[in-house]
């Protein structure tokens, strides 16, 4: 299974914010869309960075509220690991584990396509292991 199979059933919509933007923009973003992390792109659509919610309560345990008032770089995390669409999910989920991080941006033609969560992941293998246990079922009947 592939990282192109769980975006063409979630969708690719990449809801981004710029460096420039407020960590109190992207708490209200985040809360809107019940998303636990943001890519983050500069003016040429360039991924440079990632905020997670990780990301800003260590900045609130930094600085306090006034971290609201800080800007997306001076938060988010600027070395991002990436896949691709024709990644396994395995492979991703590898990573994010090793990584320790809950979301992992997806590359296509050099281009952000799309984001992919450990809930994402953890969807897919549940509906998986749904889908092999109903074919053994009706294995075992045809059986007798």
């Amino acid at each position: 299974m592939k990282v192109e199979t769980i975006l063409q059933r979630k969708g690719n919509e990449v809801i981004s914010l710029r460096p420039e933007d407020t960590v109190q923009t992207a708490t209200a973003i985040l809360a809107l869309h019940k998303i636990g992390a943001l890519p983050v792109k500069n003016g040429d659509e360039e991924l440079v960075g990632i905020l997670s919610e990780r990301d800003i309560v260590r900045g609130l345990h930094k600085i306090g509220a006034a971290c609201l008032d800080s800007l997306v770089q001076e938060l988010m995390s600027s070395k991002v690991v990436t896949c691709s669409m024709d990644d396994p999910v395995q492979e991703v989920q590898e990573k994010m584990h090793r990584g320790r991080f809950r979301h992992i941006p997806v590359i296509k033609d050099g281009k952000l396509h799309g984001v992919v969560s450990q809930g994402d992941v953890m969807h897919m293998c549940i509906e998986k292991a749904q889908t092999e246990a109903s074919v053994m079922r009706e294995l075992a009947i045809a059986r007798g």
